[in-house]
């Protein structure tokens, strides 16, 4: 192809503006720039028509059916078009900068410290769950052991009230309302023991009218304000029983009156040992004494009421009679040695402690040194001081020692020298020979000596 036959081309020479389509037929792959050769449209049908190809379009083949038409070649010494600026080239690729890749080895090992990490956990979760299934087991079986002591000891209670050992009864329902303030009739059979222990004048019955019958009141509140005092005495919460019982008793004084005696009965014993026990010497006092209106009570219940009592009637002698006051401590100390009131904080040891070497000064300062009464204070000393040993008390009682039982001089003896005893022997023996040493003496030097001269026949 010559130039001139290449002006006579279509679209020869030109170069596609930016934006601007490219012809139909062309492949934008390939490129278009001047001096290559267009390619030609494939006629419809999959016929040639006629005057195709041109003249002077060289080595023109139609296209078969179904063909894509042949890209055109470009002509040798043609220019390849340049891009505008700012332009893509058709077709052109855009290549992205390659991620840097990581590395495999922290990728692993995070994952491995993930694995340990809910390792970790799923054991520590597991050591939690079976401890506290563990530890649920085991007050399970507690509660269990419990129930059936209690139900044999209240059986074993039953045959002492049938045998009239009401002592044994008592001890043993006492117990049982320990374990379960509402074991089913422990509360009622245990006032009926301790009646029979301590039987009281029966008053005499009044004659009362019959009522006439009502309708039945509604009681669910008083139900459930019974079954709120039991639950507070199963809790062991003494004092909110008994003004749960209090309440009750404001709405409806008659309803279940004999379990309601009973109850108030327990909890007025068990909250007058307590406030006892913390050092609320005259609210237990009279918490007991409110329980004995209701029934009897027991030896553990008033032993502590008389303690008490002797603690605040030695508090009253404090200081002024010292003899008085450790006479009321000791009962104290024997009772319950560390009962202490909350205005002093001092138990009944370190009361009776003290008041027994306080009436053991008392005595000496009051008595001449070495009678008999001011040695009597030497057992006050000596009872103090084995209970709680006190520099300054022991120097006193030593000194109190000392001037009853002073030291006496040892007289000197002298001393005789011994005896020389005669070996005894035994009859029909003959006495052992004791050897003696026989002095060594040396040999005599033999001294040389004249030959004798021969006797004349």
């Amino acid at each position: 192809m010559n130039e001139n036959q290449s002006n006579q081309l279509p679209n020869a020479g030109m170069t596609p503006n930016p934006g601007q389509p490219y012809p139909q037929g062309t492949n934008p792959g390939q490129g278009y720039y001047p001096g290559a050769q267009p390619p030609y449209p494939q006629p419809q049908g999959g016929a040639v028509r006629p005057g195709y190809p041109p003249q002077g379009a060289p080595n023109y083949r139609a296209p078969q059916s179904g063909q894509n038409p042949p890209s055109p070649r470009p002509q040798p010494g043609a220019v390849p078009p340049q891009p505008h600026p700012g332009v893509k080239a058709p077709g052109a690729r855009q290549q992205k900068a390659p991620k840097p890749k990581k590395p495999r080895g922290d990728a692993f090992g995070r994952w491995v410290l993930l694995g340990i990490l809910i390792f970790l956990l799923l054991i520590s979760g597991g050591a939690v769950l079976g401890y506290n299934t563990a530890i649920s087991a085991r007050q399970a079986e507690e509660n269990r052991q419990k129930i059936q002591a209690a139900s044999q000891q209240y059986q074993l209670a039953l045959q002492d009230i049938a045998n009239e050992k009401y002592e044994n009864a008592s001890k043993r329902l006492e117990w049982v309302i320990g374990v379960d303030p509402n074991y089913p009739g422990a509360s009622e059979k245990f006032m009926e023991v301790q009646v029979a222990l301590f039987p009281k004048a029966t008053p005499t019955p009044m004659m009362t009218f019959t009522p006439e019958p009502t309708a039945t009141p509604d009681l669910r509140g008083e139900a459930d304000m019974l079954n709120s005092a039991r639950s507070l005495m199963a809790a062991k919460d003494w004092k909110g029983a008994i003004d749960s019982l209090n309440a009750l008793r404001d709405k409806n004084l008659e309803f279940e009156s004999l379990t309601v005696d009973g109850m108030y009965y327990i909890s007025l014993r068990y909250l007058g040992i307590q406030e006892i026990g913390d050092g609320y010497l005259e609210p237990g006092i009279y918490k007991i004494t409110l329980a004995e209106a209701f029934g009897p009570i027991d030896f553990e219940a008033n032993n502590s009421r008389l303690a008490a009592r002797s603690y605040l009637a030695g508090a009253g002698f404090w200081e002024i009679n010292w003899e008085k006051a450790l006479n009321y401590y000791s009962n104290a100390y024997q009772s319950n040695p560390y009962m202490y009131d909350r205005s002093s904080g001092k138990t009944a040891q370190q009361r009776y402690v003290e008041a027994s070497y306080r009436y053991a000064d008392q005595i000496i300062e009051t008595n001449e040194s070495g009678s008999d009464a001011y040695c009597s204070a030497r057992d006050y000393y000596v009872q103090s001081l084995s209970i709680s040993l006190d520099d300054a008390v022991a120097a006193t009682a030593t000194a109190v020692q000392l001037a009853c039982e002073p030291p006496t001089a040892i007289p000197d003896v002298p001393s005789a020298p011994p005896e020389m005893i005669e070996t005894p022997t035994l009859l029909g023996e003959a006495p052992a020979e004791v050897p003696t040493e026989e002095p060594i003496i040396p040999p005599a030097p033999e001294v040389p000596t004249a030959e004798a001269a021969p006797i004349a026949p």
